[in-house]
């Protein structure tokens, strides 16, 4: 990824990367897509309902109260950033997706599993984009396009032909970061 002062998507992922405790949590853009979907719900979702979907073991133990806190304050500047460009209806440019289409890549794949996973746990609460047609459209789309990025053992023959008439994966990734943005900005204004 290219190098870029003030980037919380780069620096959050590089920090868990980096972490002591990284072969306890999730991949780092499994982490980042589901922060990204959770920000995105359009009623606020307490931090205490979902950090532990971060871990691969809901009993992670902290070394100590420095690293805990650390970690805590990663969340809380990527949350809060999402949140401004949310609001703004930024596009979340800064994730650099063009940079995961490298062959050895798995950041598009993670990202996608993240961000799937979150709406399907906090299905209930997508129900009030139901009353509008438009935040309801950007919501399957979002859901259909990641579906096709999202690591998949086997597909069924119907997904696969639905998957064929869908853009190519370079032509998601290039869309993404502006229907993510569109999505969560639409739903906030239910």
């Amino acid at each position: 990824m290219p190098e870029t002062t003030n980037n919380e998507f780069i620096d959050f992922i590089e920090f868990n990367t980096q972490h002591a405790l990284s072969s306890l949590l999730q991949p780092s853009y499994y982490q980042l897509g589901f922060i990204c979907s959770v920000q995105a719900i359009p009623e606020l979702v307490d931090l205490e309902e979902w950090l532990f979907y971060l871990w691969r073991n809901a009993d992670i133990s902290f070394d100590d109260q420095v690293q805990a806190t650390e970690y805590a304050q990663h969340i809380l500047r990527l949350t809060t950033h999402i949140n401004e460009l949310y609001e703004q209806a930024l596009p979340l440019t800064e994730l650099h997706c063009e940079q995961w289409l490298t062959e050895t890549s798995t950041a598009a794949n993670e990202f996608s599993a993240g961000f799937l996973t979150a709406i399907d746990v906090f299905n209930a609460r997508w129900l009030t984009v139901d009353a509008d047609p438009n935040a309801q459209n950007l919501l399957q789309t979002s859901i259909l396009l990641l579906s096709k990025l999202a690591p998949a053992d086997q597909v069924a023959a119907e997904t696969a032909i639905l998957f064929e008439q869908l853009p190519e994966t370079s032509e998601i990734l290039a869309i993404l970061p502006t229907l993510i943005s569109q999505l969560a900005y639409t739903a906030s204004q239910l």
